[in-house]
């Protein structure tokens, strides 16, 4: 395993459980409604999506051809997608937070009326993975980024997909018990604006070595 891959996997890892997304808050708001012990198979479905999403990911990333054009193209995709990616959290308002919770929120289905939300169950958790735009950008530039640095083929997928899925659902857990203080914490000017600030300052330190590398 080279560091510069684990560092990549790890702090689009710490991005993606921190801001704001299908996952963690249906996690937030659900367990609000009904209780953390109700997130608990929820969240099992998230798992298994989480892992399936990242298996077919890896495959596809994998069998790219190392001589063909498609792998120079996806190459310079990632560095931008990173750029990109490093540039918005770096300048993401912390007061932007509690407006996406409450935009994207499961509690809209229902017209806010919280007695008529239903207890999402594993298939909910399961399917929100294909449909979840933001979690297979996340993991296509995880695969595309790291996955030669993990030893590339099924022992690279597997070691991302581990790591990935262990702190995904350690993050999960966290937006269910504690996620309306985790809230308060990102979305507060300061604290938040140093949070985002360190993230995408060490993205954008990543890119640049990634970049050179490839050079």
């Amino acid at each position: 395993m080279e560091w510069e891959a684990l560092a990549t996997v790890l702090t689009l890892l710490g991005i993606g459980v921190v801001t704001p997304g299908p996952n963690n808050i249906t996690c937030i708001t659900h367990s609000a409604i009904h209780g953390p012990k109700a997130n608990f198979n929820l969240i099992s479905g998230m798992v298994v999506g989480f892992i399936t999403v990242h298996l077919i990911v890896g495959l596809l990333v994998s069998n790219v051809d190392e001589d063909s054009t498609a792998l120079v193209i996806l190459h310079y995709f990632g560095l931008l997608f990173i750029a990109a990616l490093a540039l918005r959290i770096f300048t993401l308002n912390p007061s932007i937070i509690n407006r996406e919770v409450e935009a994207k929120s499961i509690m809209s289905l229902a017209d806010y009326n919280v007695t008529s939300v239903p207890v999402l169950g594993f298939k909910t958790g399961l399917f929100m993975q294909f449909i979840n735009g933001k979690e297979w950008a996340f993991v296509f530039a995880i695969m595309w980024l790291a996955l030669e640095g993990f030893g590339g083929g099924w022992t690279g997928i597997l070691g991302i997909t581990a790591i990935t899925t262990t702190g995904g659902l350690v993050a999960m857990i966290a937006w269910t018990f504690v996620g309306g203080r985790l809230v308060e914490y990102v979305s507060d000017e300061r604290k938040g604006k140093i949070v985002f600030k360190t993230l995408g300052s060490l993205l954008f330190l990543l890119g640049i070595a990634m970049a050179i590398r490839g050079a």
